[in-house]
């Protein structure tokens, strides 16, 4: 399969989560409360650390490696199942002592329930990373879609009988469930593999510093539940999560589609001898210039758009949603970055990086989250300027993307996005009417609309990317038009 099929298959898998996940958020924020949704937030945090830790780094590894011979593949499967149940015995034991930090005892029952996750994790991670490493991005849209969709529908249905708070985590489970039973449809063998740890020091040697890198990553992200669930209480993370959940439902169009695909990606482009820095120049033109278009507008419409999104009790986040969309715009070529590094064989660099980033997000939280929550949002968008400061020292070290590289990308691909957002800002800022629900749609149509025919024109006139791959997909669209047509003469 090319990029751009796996690509087409990943976006189309995401845009249909995302429709899915959006009917389910808009119902959910209507169904429960601030500090309902606050106490499932900070249980879910640990639980977001605790998973970047379950397959111990072999999903990376199956998909990065270069000589993966059968028993490298059991061995990691054999090390992802004695991970993943020791986790879940773990979190079981610490959910009461857990719950007794925070004074809360949802915290530790939403613990409780889904360490169910990872018992059921390892069945089907491997037979995920192999289709990764295939590029067989169709089955993988299968699986997520299913999984997606009893997730959301299981959550609205626990909620609308009056479980509260512990309706996401039971949904969770069942998302997972689905997930496994999808993955081993496709590929049943690894139900009844025969363990092995013959490859241990081969595998272990990139897995350990791989999960690391991932726990330091996901602590990162869990950091603020975690600090402002202790410091500002639960409906202040309530908040600061609605506020990130708005933001995220846009940035991660591109960037989730992008991790799904960059790895393996990068990982073939290496083994088939192509140049990485000249790949990744190429690639980040088109995310750079599509990220920070799409994050901007995301933060021009933070205040009707929470509005439409989650109710109008959610108003109080926009002005946080509009600081996070600043640490989305900053952050949004490094996640490509890290999976260079790792396709690049420099899994210890990722590392270093990961855990200094980690550092600094948690420091600056704690140091700013005592004066507010708008206090809280600046430091963290603070955190992802130094992490990305950070990568670029790394990658320009390496050779793989330099200062200079990054230099020409911003100029080239920032203008058009900021003069696209002038409509945007310009209809947001008048006087039109927004105070019922039609009316809030009616100025981000406007308001969106009107951004995004600037922001292609200008695309179009002083060539700029994504304008090459947005005209290959309007000519593969027309050709088969026209295909269409010649059939039914």
């Amino acid at each position: 399969m090319t990029i751009r099929s796996a690509l087409l298959y990943s976006f189309t898998t995401r845009y249909a989560s995302l429709v899915i996940q959006f009917v389910a958020s808009v119902i959910i924020a209507r169904l429960l409360s601030p500090t309902e949704l606050g106490i499932y937030s900070v249980g879910a945090a640990v639980i977001m650390i605790a998973h970047t830790f379950r397959d111990f780094g072999t999903s990376a590894y199956v998909i990065q490696e270069s000589e993966l011979t059968e028993d490298r593949l059991r061995t990691a499967f054999t090390l992802t199942i004695m991970v993943a149940w020791v986790i879940a015995a773990i979190l079981y034991s610490a959910s009461g002592p857990l719950a007794s930090f925070y004074d809360e005892p949802g915290v530790g029952e939403v613990l409780r329930v889904m360490s169910a996750n990872f018992a059921l994790i390892p069945f089907g991670s491997i037979t995920l990373a192999l289709l990764r490493r295939e590029m067989n991005f169709r089955s993988i849209m299968f699986i997520n879609l299913a999984s997606t969709f009893v997730h959301s529908g299981a959550s609205i249905l626990f909620a609308v009988l009056g479980l509260g708070f512990i309706s996401l985590a039971w949904a969770a489970v069942l998302g997972t469930a689905t997930t496994v039973i999808g993955a081993l449809m496709v590929n049943r063998s690894w139900v009844m593999a025969w363990p092995s740890l013959s490859e241990r020091r081969h595998v272990l040697g990139f897995s350990v510093r791989s999960s690391v890198s991932s726990i330091a990553s996901e602590a990162g992200h869990a950091s603020p539940d975690i600090i402002l669930g202790r410091v500002l209480g639960m409906e202040a993370t309530g908040m600061f999560g609605r506020a990130m959940g708005y933001v995220q439902l846009f940035e991660r169009l591109l960037q989730d589609v992008l991790r799904s695909v960059m790895l393996p990606y990068l990982s073939d482009e290496i083994r088939s001898g192509s140049n990485l820095r000249a790949t990744l120049n190429r690639a980040l033109e088109n995310i750079a210039s599509v990220s920070w278009f799409l994050i901007g507008l995301t933060a021009v419409l933070a205040e009707p758009g929470i509005r439409i999104l989650f109710g109008s009790q959610w108003g109080e986040a926009a002005p946080i949603a509009q600081v996070l969309a600043v640490s989305m715009a900053i952050r949004c070529i490094s996640p490509s970055l890290a999976s260079g590094l790792v396709a690049n064989g420099q899994i210890d660099l990722l590392m270093k990086v990961s855990v200094l980033s980690v550092g600094t997000k948690l420091l600056l939280l704690i140091l700013l989250s005592p004066y507010g929550l708008f206090w809280a949002s600046v430091g963290f968008s603070l955190s992802e300027a130094l992490t990305l400061v950070i990568m670029l020292h790394t990658t320009h070290r390496k050779g793989m993307f330099t200062w200079g590289d990054y230099a020409r990308v911003s100029a080239r691909t920032l203008p058009p996005a900021l003069v696209g957002l002038v409509p945007a800002v310009l209809v947001v800022a008048s006087d039109i009417a927004t105070d019922t629900f039609l009316e809030r749609i009616a100025l981000i149509l406007c308001a969106g609309l009107s951004s995004l025919v600037l922001w292609l024109v200008v695309l179009w006139l002083f060539d700029i990317p994504p304008k090459h791959e947005l005209q290959r997909l309007l000519d593969k669209i027309l050709r088969r038009k026209r295909v269409t047509k010649a059939g039914d003469l």
